[in-house]
């Protein structure tokens, strides 16, 4: 059994269906994240997981317990929340040790568990400062440490790094990581944040409208999305119009052989072709089309090219040769291993 499982989880508000019915296995360990568009189901599910929100049907369960008539405050998680949710006339140590103190947990036992949680996220020598006092990384870290303290069997992130800036964020999410390597705490993280979820998970579980698209290494679901959603949610892609006739796919006049690529594979008919921009190529032949746009982002320049099978985006890397111009006639190529075979149907915006 794994460590975590839930089963057919739903929840509804009145006719308004939050989640569908969605069901996952969790392993002891594993890093999680829960990532789609706000109203997706993803926090819903995280608090219902934490016993903030009841369940209408389904179960959860940890370690082999039925969590449905568990209270929250005996279910034995941490929580951090985007908030962060600190008590501002309480001292870091404070804070981090309130959990502690409400287990009726003695002071001696008490203090040096604070102190070790306080070690692990590097605040040691801010143990007395109060948060006001206290930068928005900082903050956060008191919040992780205060989750971190009881020793939970689980690990529940509600969008924790939303609330600072891009630098801090960049690193925070390589300091949660790694405490949550060292620590070996099975952990979900609730964001809709692609980047910052392929960033941190094992796995990430891909959720629109209530229900869950994609299971995977983020990886894999970057790479071989198996929808629409997924391909346009993890970052920007391509979706091109074409057909399918047997193993070989056509886009215009450019032909590609795809033998039982995609999850259109073996349907013979209109399909769709997603294609990452950092796949696609200018050279001889292929695709026609006319740079509208291009715009230098460091690493790489981004273009904007006018196809005759419409808008594609393309990312060159910096100092690789030649690139087009804005008002250019260019060809885009790529390769039938980098393109996924859509239905038209699975195609649909959702």
């Amino acid at each position: 059994m794994s460590f975590l499982t839930i089963e057919r989880l739903t929840k509804t508000y009145d006719q308004i269906v939050a989640v569908g019915g969605i069901s996952l296995d969790i392993e002891q360990g594993e890093f999680i994240s829960l990532l789609g568009p706000s109203g997706c189901g993803k926090t819903t599910t995280l608090q219902m997981i934490a016993g903030f929100v009841e369940v209408t049907s389904g179960r959860i369960v940890l370690e082999g317990r039925d969590l449905a008539e568990v209270p929250p405050a005996k279910r034995g998680l941490g929580m951090v929340f985007q908030s962060y949710a600190l008590f501002p006339h309480m001292t870091v140590a404070q804070n981090v040790g309130f959990g502690l103190e409400m287990r009726k947990v003695g002071r001696a036992e008490r203090d040096r568990k604070v102190a070790a949680a306080l070690q692990l996220v590097g605040l040691s020598a801010m143990a007395d400062r109060y948060p006001r006092r206290m930068s928005g990384g900082q903050q956060q870290r008191v919040a992780l440490a205060r989750a971190l303290v009881i020793e939970p069997s689980l690990l529940l992130l509600d969008e924790p790094l939303s609330n600072l800036d891009a630098k801090l964020r960049d690193e925070m999410q390589g300091e949660l990581r790694d405490i949550q390597e060292r620590t070996g705490l099975t952990t979900i993280l609730v964001t809709h944040d692609q980047s910052e979820a392929m960033a941190l998970s094992d796995r990430v579980v891909v959720m629109n409208r209530g229900v869950i698209e994609q299971v995977g290494p983020p990886e894999a679901a970057y790479q071989t999305p198996s929808s629409h959603f997924v391909a346009s949610f993890l970052g920007r892609t391509n979706t091109l119009d074409g057909v399918r006739a047997g193993e070989t796919v056509t886009v215009r006049d450019q032909r590609w052989t795809v033998a039982g690529e995609g999850t259109g594979a073996g349907a013979a008919g209109p399909i769709v072709v997603a294609v990452r921009p950092e796949r696609v190529s200018f050279g001889a032949g292929g695709l026609r089309g006319v740079v509208r746009k291009r715009v230098f982002q460091g690493s790489q320049w981004f273009f904007d090219v006018e196809s005759e099978a419409g808008q594609v985006f393309v990312l060159a890397p910096n100092g690789s040769g030649a690139l087009p111009a804005t008002g250019e006639t260019v060809g885009l190529v790529w390769s039938a291993e980098d393109m996924r075979v859509l239905a038209r149907d699975e195609a649909a915006p959702r």
